[in-house]
């Protein structure tokens, strides 16, 4: 029997689905209060030693995160763990990918961020600002518009995100071209073109998204040179990492009216400082890191974590499996 370590919150919302495991998972609940305890049966263990845990919104964004990620990390006896984020950047899960012999990632969450693309793409190109500034106005002023039919997108680091995203621009009518490493067809994507061709494509683009993970090569990617090659009228995305722009530079290229716009999900320093300029741009839309909080985005990470389950019990191949090389 498996020891199995999720939050209270996500046992309560699981538990009917984990029927039928009752001689395989001695399943281990964390509560809100940092209260470790038997689900079976509701007595209090004192040092949870898990060989498998599920790391979702509930535990990490709960009052007790450092308490729940020490006793994954530290137990000593961690086989799996199971993640509901894309990333592995942060300190909390290199230590927990340290300390597991098999780590795996959730990418259901890039629905909802797909859809947050094209709402912020939706509101650029609809003129969503002039026409909330005519309402508070009582003006009445025919506005000329775009569409996303006809347009072109560049998405840089093209994986799950850019899929997802790609997938609903291409059904409206959308051009998608994909920057990433790996060459060949890629479902959400008209074309995808090596990360050398970035600086030739940008100029083409009507909107440039950002998801790519945050490492070395990465990290202030997005600097006055790639501003400066984007077209006047065009948006600017980023759904990736803050590390990944340059804010002073972007910041100085929107002053000089290129880009048009941006819409940032991400931003270096998270919470957002009151003080920071970025909150008062006015061709700046800030969103507080929560374009992938929605029910659906819950439940993915829940199904995924089932799925990898059933696999794990059964000996079978886990999805979205990390080389723990990553962690190094």
């Amino acid at each position: 029997m498996k020891d199995c370590l999720i939050h209270a919150k996500t046992f309560a919302r699981i538990a009917p689905r984990l029927k039928g495991l009752e001689d395989k998972l001695n399943i281990i609940v964390m509560d809100d209060n940092g209260v470790f305890s038997k689900a079976s049966n509701g007595e209090v263990v004192t040092e949870p030693k898990p060989e498998i845990a599920f790391g979702n919104a509930d535990a990490f964004f709960g009052p007790h995160v450092r308490t729940f990620i020490l006793a994954v990390a530290g137990g000593g006896r961690l086989d799996w763990f199971q993640s509901a984020a894309a990333g592995i950047e942060n300190p909390g899960l290199v230590m927990i990918g340290k300390a597991a012999n098999r780590y795996t990632t959730n990418h259901k969450q890039s629905e909802a961020m797909g859809e947050w693309a094209l709402w912020q793409a939706l509101d650029y190109f609809k003129l969503g600002a002039a026409h909330r500034a005519q309402q508070d106005a009582r003006t009445w002023k025919r506005l000329d518009m775009r569409e996303i039919r006809g347009s072109k997108w560049l998405i840089i680091g093209f994986g799950s995100i850019g899929a997802s995203t790609g997938r609903r621009v291409m059904a409206l009518g959308g051009e998608v071209t994909g920057i990433r490493r790996t060459q060949g067809l890629a479902e959400g994507a008209d074309r995808i073109v090596p990360t050398e061709a970035l600086m030739a494509e940008l100029p083409k683009a009507d909107v440039v998204l950002l998801c790519a993970p945050h490492t070395p090569e990465t990290e202030g990617m997005a600097n006055a040179d790639f501003f400066a090659a984007m077209r006047p009228d065009a948006l600017f995305m980023n759904l990736g990492r803050g590390a990944l722009v340059d804010e002073k530079a972007l910041l100085a290229a929107l002053d000089k009216g290129r880009p048009g716009h941006a819409a940032l999900d991400v931003t270096c320093v998270e919470p957002l400082p009151a003080d920071d300029p970025l909150w008062s741009h006015p061709r700046i839309t800030i969103t507080p890191h929560d374009s992938s909080e929605t029910e659906g985005t819950v439940a993915g990470a829940d199904d995924t974590f089932l799925d990898n389950l059933a696999r794990y019990l059964g000996g079978q191949p886990l999805r979205h499996l990390v080389d723990k090389a990553e962690f190094d």
